[in-house]
């Protein structure tokens, strides 16, 4: 494709078409320089940009997944998603619109089945964004802001942890890092797996959505949230509390890790704590039993790992040991990346 702005053939036929199917929509956005969200006086706008999901550059979609994420994390609902692409001038038209169906879909799938039969739910979608062919990538950029609703009323507000609070952890860490190192290094570990734990690891792929589980704890009560993403639950542990200015102490034994995963990280000898764990939440909130016999009714799974204190002190516990948490580090899946670029 030539260096420039994409050219309006390709842009209604591999980008609009794609995203709007619809030739009336494909009409009215051709040339559109922004897009427009209607509001309710009692709702507010919340925004979400990503433009990496580490083990997943070749799946565009999980940008808007992980922004769907980050708002439902926040107790907002997805109203849209705005997309940036900058490609590289040898990048195929026929990739490009790949891309943006798979985003279309994505975006799709960032509400629940129940929503979608509601006729009072507008689907979330993309709304708009600009494509870009430059030399100045040797690969396909792409980013996306997720824009979402929230309710103006204080009591509904996002909350943060307080000392008392008791932590849960929702699903299990590290389960889209250990989806991508199956996925990069499938053929490796089949010579050292069963071919079957590879195939489950994989299909760790398909739970990293964490829209579901929010709005339950939503429905529930009052909780702090935050997705388990970049740098896993040890880095939201820390960001979590660090936010609030509070303690922590965790039982390192009662934080969930699948099995797939922790052979996978023993064999490329990375911390499970640190790894891309989009799938999971992890939750504060003053009824911490309760939580997970609620979420466990609804068939989510969830497991007490700690409580909130009031102090500084971040500590981690391992049977009879004890150490402090450390600041947040690089996800693990980069030394995985990395050692595959060095080969």
């Amino acid at each position: 494709m030539q260096i420039g702005k994409i050219s309006e053939p390709s842009l209604k036929r591999s980008v609009l078409r794609p995203l709007f199917g619809d030739p009336a929509l494909v009409r009215y956005r051709s040339g559109a320089d922004c897009a427009q969200l209607p509001w309710q006086e009692d709702l507010l706008p919340v925004y979400s940009v990503v433009n990496e999901v580490p083990g997943f550059a070749d799946d565009p979609g999980m940008l808007i997944l992980a922004a769907a994420n980050n708002l439902a994390a926040g107790g907002a609902k997805p109203e849209g998603f705005l997309v940036s692409a900058v490609l590289p001038p040898e990048y195929e038209e026929q990739q490009l619109k790949a891309d943006l169906c798979r985003m279309r879909e994505a975006a799709r799938s960032s509400v629940s089945p129940q929503e979608h039969d509601s006729k009072q739910e507008r689907e979330p979608a993309v709304i708009g964004g600009h494509t870009q062919i430059s030399a100045a990538v040797l690969a396909p950029v792409y980013s996306v802001t997720g824009i979402g609703s929230i309710a103006r009323d204080p009591a509904q507000a996002h909350r943060i942890l307080q000392p008392g609070d008791v932590l849960v952890v929702t699903n299990a860490i590290a389960l889209g890092g250990t989806a991508a190192i199956a996925r990069a290094k499938e053929a490796e570990l089949r010579t050292h797996y069963p071919f079957l734990l590879v195939d489950r690891a994989k299909e760790f792929a398909g739970q990293m959505a964490v829209g579901e589980t929010a709005r339950a704890i939503t429905h529930f009560g009052a909780a702090s949230m935050h997705d388990l993403s970049q740098g896993g639950i040890f880095n939201a542990l820390w960001e979590m509390a660090d936010q609030a200015g509070v303690g922590l102490e965790v039982d390192l034994k009662k934080i969930p890790v699948r099995q797939e995963t922790i052979e996978i990280c023993e064999y490329f000898d990375i911390n499970p704590y640190y790894l891309y764990s989009a799938g999971a939440l992890l939750v504060g909130t003053a009824h911490g039993e309760a939580l997970v016999s609620y979420l466990g009714a609804q068939g989510i799974p969830a497991s007490v790992i700690g409580r909130v204190t009031d102090g500084n002190d971040r500590v981690i516990r391992n049977g009879s040991e004890q150490r402090y948490l450390d600041r947040p580090k690089p996800d693990e899946w980069y030394r995985i990346e990395m050692g595959a670029k060095g080969q």
